[in-house]
C-alpha cells in the first residue's frame, strides 16, 4: 500500500471540502493511476552478482515485498470485479452502490421481490446470510466471495418484501432467500410448469413437471440446476355480460308469470304518469 496514501486522502478533503468517502475515492483513482508517489516502490529489478561464477540473478523478494505485491493484487481484483458489476447490473435489478475498500467490496441493493434477493444472493456468492436483527432493521445482509474477492450485501427493503410475499402466499415456502406459494405453479427458466406433490422427510418441497413421467424433483434441485424459478399466476375467468337479442328476451318474459308481466306494467306507466306530472308541475 501507498505509504502516501492518508496524507493525500486527508489533503483533499481539507482543500476541497467533500466527504472522506470521496476523498478515499478521489486519492485511490489518483494512485491507481500512479500520480502518487511511493517512497517505498522499487523502481526496478534488484540483481545480485555472484563474484565466484561471474554471474547476477534477481534477488528474492523480502516477505514484507511478498505480502504488497498480493495486496496490490487482490485490490486490483477487486475494483476489476466492482466494475463487472455495474456492467452487469442493468436498470431495474435494483442495484445502488458498489464500494470498493480495499480488497473487499460492499453492494447495497434496494429489493422490491424475494427473488432479487435470492438472485444477488447467487450471483456475488453469498454464502452466510448475517442474522437479525441488523443495526439496519430495513435490510437483510449476507457476505461470501466472488471471483475470489471477499463481498459483502446489504438489500434494503427485502425483510418488508419477505414478510408481504408471506403474507400473500396460500403455501409459503422460503428457499434461498426467495418465497415460493407452493399452491401455484412454478416455472423454471426453460419454459417448463412445475407442481407441488409432497413434502419430503427433511421438510423440503417434491415437484412435478407438468407433461413429465412423474418423477419427483426437490425445490432446491430445481433451483439449483434451472433456476430462476418464477411462480406462474393463471389467469383467472373474469365473469362478462352478453347482451340478448330482441326475440331471446321477449321469450323470456313470455316465460314469466303473465300477471306479474302485468303488474309490472302496470307500475312502469305508473311511474311514467308520476314522471311527467312533476315536470309538468314544475
Amino acid at each position: 500500500m501507498n505509504t502516501n496514501l492518508p496524507q493525500t486522502i486527508k489533503l483533499i478533503a481539507e482543500i476541497t471540502g467533500c466527504t472522506p468517502e470521496a476523498a478515499n475515492a478521489a486519492a485511490h483513482a489518483l494512485n491507481k493511476q500512479g500520480l502518487i508517489a511511493d517512497p517505498f516502490r522499487t523502481q526496478g529489478i534488484v540483481l545480485r552478482r555472484n563474484a565466484a561464477a561471474g554471474t547476477w540473478s534477481r534477488q528474492p523478494l523480502s516477505e514484507l515485498e511478498q505480502q504488497a505485491i498480493a495486496w496490490d493484487a487482490s485490490c486490483k481484483r477487486a475494483q476489476a470485479l466492482a466494475d463487472l458489476i455495474q456492467f452487469e447490473a442493468g436498470e431495474g435489478r435494483g442495484l445502488m452502490r458498489v464500494q470498493v475498500d480495499g480488497d473487499r467490496l460492499l453492494v447495497t441493493v434496494q429489493i422490491t421481490h424475494t427473488e432479487q434477493w435470492a438472485a444477488w444472493r447467487r450471483y456475488l456468492g453469498i454464502t452466510r446470510e448475517q442474522p437479525n436483527p441488523l443495526p439496519l432493521p430495513h435490510a437483510f445482509a449476507g457476505d461470501g466471495h466472488r471471483n475470489g474477492v471477499a463481498v459483502s450485501l446489504i438489500a434494503y427493503d427485502a425483510p418488508q418484501t419477505e414478510v408481504r410475499e408471506v403474507a400473500a402466499a396460500t403455501m409459503p415456502y422460503r428457499h434461498d432467500g426467495a418465497v415460493y406459494d407452493l399452491a401455484l405453479p412454478l416455472r423454471d427458466r426453460e419454459g417448463d410448469v412445475w407442481d407441488y406433490a409432497q413434502t419430503s422427510v427433511t421438510g423440503m418441497p417434491l415437484l412435478t413437471r407438468r407433461g413429465g413421467t412423474g418423477e419427483r424433483c426437490s425445490l432446491a434441485n430445481l433451483v439449483w440446476q434451472l433456476g430462476p424459478v418464477e411462480t406462474v399466476r393463471e389467469p383467472q375467468a373474469v365473469p362478462g355480460i352478453r347482451e340478448a337479442t330482441v326475440s331471446e328476451f321477449v321469450t323470456h318474459m313470455a316465460a314469466q308469470d303473465p300477471k306479474q308481466l302485468e303488474r309490472d306494467r302496470v307500475a312502469a306507466r305508473a311511474g311514467t304518469d308520476i314522471t311527467a306530472h312533476s315536470e309538468v308541475s314544475a
